[in-house]
């Protein structure tokens, strides 16, 4: 059996992939289960498919400056001590053949309180521990780095990349990957897409479709892409903005009051491929989630990395290598307005714009494979 940790904060990506390769594994004839410390979101996943769920945390803001609970009080140490406490009892509840980690020790340093414990705990039973972290990282200083090697070499024996080497090397985010390149291997993107029958689109007419994954980070693209519709010079073409998982029916209203009637706005739909598949131009941020969304389903680009409050870094380096290869153009977050988003976008559909050849995505498998064959051996 294997046990996944994952902690998402803002978005829901996180939690979308771990579920993914989770249920990758099941498919496999492997046990696999997922402990999740952020709110509880619905994915659609498997019932057979078992998550646990920790006293939920989540950022305050966009900066990623306090982590506080689910009505925005201070983390405590009572908090931390209850989902510590949890944590530890799940582990010796299911007991695991094998340990996954998402994003820690290259990230979620914060939870370092309930998570150090467990991987004592693991080490203590002789429980293999591995890391499971997407292709691009938030950059840190060598400090910090160095931190990270001696966590990997203390208590980790792999480190599982979801991405593809030629692509983005993990090196160009964490600088120090020489150092630990004995532990990495690459799994190629994970495709957490929600798998339904039937994904055509309920519409015909190819559309500006406007995303931005499942979290809040996306408000300042939805404002400015309701703005761009009502000004773009190309009215024939609909636009569809998907708000989010759970988007307030106030600021639904007040979209559809800024975008005027070519503009749908509603939450997002388990179609989603569906929709990219037909779409005109996908117009989104570049979270792991939505580039694998392009890359699966070829549909031409426009991104808008967030870099929020605090600098992050990940998503800039991952929209600039899909833009140095052709594969999709890229608009700075600090350039977002109506007018400046219009006339970017209707500069790309006065040229087509081309459809790209859709890409295999298969790394949930791979990464279940390859943690089917290290219990093997």
């Amino acid at each position: 059996m294997i046990l996944f940790y994952v902690q998402h904060l803002l978005g829901i990506g996180h939690l979308r992939r771990t579920a993914a390769i989770a249920q990758a594994c099941l498919d496999q004839g492997l046990h696999a289960e997922v402990v999740s410390g952020g709110l509880p979101v619905d994915l659609d996943s498997d019932d057979a498919l078992r998550i646990h769920q920790l006293e939920p945390l989540k950022s305050a803001d966009l900066s990623f400056s306090q982590v506080v609970d689910r009505n925005g009080g201070p983390l405590n140490e009572k908090i931390q001590k209850v989902r510590a406490d949890k944590l530890l009892e799940i582990f010796h509840e299911v007991r695991p053949q094998a340990l996954v980690t998402e994003l820690f020790p290259f990230g979620r340093r914060r939870f370092r309180f309930e998570l150090l414990p467990l991987l004592e705990a693991a080490g203590t039973a002789r429980t293999p521990v591995i890391c499971s972290v997407r292709d691009s990282v938030q950059r840190r200083s060598r400090e910090r780095e160095a931190e990270t090697i001696a966590w990997l070499r203390q208590y980790y024996e792999k480190v599982l990349i979801h991405g593809e080497e030629r692509f983005i090397p993990f090196g160009d985010s964490f600088s120090q990957a020489g150092e630990i390149a004995d532990l990495l291997s690459y799994t190629g993107f994970v495709d957490s897409a929600t798998k339904t029958p039937g994904q055509a689109p309920l519409h015909s007419e190819p559309e500006v479709l406007v995303s931005a994954g499942g979290g809040s980070a996306g408000e300042s693209l939805y404002l400015a892409a309701a703005e761009a519709g009502s000004l773009s010079r190309h009215q024939e073409v609909p636009w569809r903005i998907l708000a989010g998982a759970r988007p307030e029916p106030a600021f639904v209203a007040r979209l559809r009051q800024i975008g005027g009637d070519q503009l749908t706005v509603e939450a997002n739909r388990p179609d989603f491929r569906g929709l990219l598949g037909n779409c005109r131009l996908s117009v989104s941020q570049a979270g792991y989630n939505s580039v694998v969304d392009l890359l699966a389903s070829g549909a031409p680009a426009l991104l808008s990395p967030f870099t929020g409050e605090g600098g992050e870094t990940e998503q800039p380096v991952r929209a600039g290598r899909l833009s140095g290869i052709g594969r999709a153009q890229v608009m700075d977050e600090r350039d977002l307005d109506g007018g400046a988003l219009a006339a970017r976008i209707d500069a790309l559909l006065d040229s087509g714009p081309q459809r790209f050849a859709s890409k295999r995505c298969d790394g949930a498998a791979q990464t279940a494979k390859a943690l089917k064959e290290y219990l093997l051996v």
